[in-house]
């Protein structure tokens, strides 16, 4: 339990603040980057801490945690994170699939849909089943909780999509 709170701490830092003074030497696209490596960091280490082979409850616990401290931080100031590359930082300590994996679903779910959020979110749900066939069960259910949160996240977008208002991004868009 003391992993798990320890995994939600660090999940709630604030990554898009720290590098904030760092704009003016990286400009806006650089600091994005930096943002990124951090949220993946705070993924890596949070399940880094309950160690490589351990029990999958423990592993799952870290993963969840500290994509919940990312997406709901404990002091609910700042800008709430997706959860998605702080989900991949702890997912590829889980299993080294799980980004590629992820990689492959989003493609196929993009170019079928033409929407960018459409592509996570099928690859989000459909991530724990293909971990779950190729590496094993253990290795979906310990991804299924943070799956699910990062999939929540972007129930906006998929409903803009429903409505007809979200744009497509690609060549399916007919421009």
């Amino acid at each position: 339990m003391g992993l798990a709170a320890a995994s939600y701490l660090l999940g709630s830092l604030p990554t898009a603040s720290l590098p904030a003074r760092l704009v003016s030497t990286l400009g806006s696209r650089g600091t994005e980057a930096l943002v990124r490596l951090l949220e993946l960091l705070k993924g890596v280490l949070a399940v880094s801490l309950v160690g490589a082979g351990a029990d999958p409850v423990a592993q799952a616990m870290a993963a969840t945690a500290v994509v919940a401290g990312d997406q709901w931080p404990f002091r609910g100031q700042g800008r709430r994170g997706t959860g998605l590359a702080t989900a991949a930082g702890a997912l590829t300590v889980v299993t080294p699939l799980a980004v590629p994996a992820w990689g492959f679903l989003w493609a196929l779910g993009y170019v079928a849909s033409g929407y960018r959020a459409a592509g996570t979110v099928a690859a989000t749900l459909l991530l724990p089943l293909l971990l779950g066939v190729v590496a094993g069960w253990p290795f979906g259910l310990i991804v299924l909780p943070a799956c699910l949160m990062v999939a929540e996240r972007r129930r906006d977008s998929l409903r803009r999509i429903l409505l007809g208002t979200e744009p497509k991004d690609h060549w399916r868009s007919g421009s």
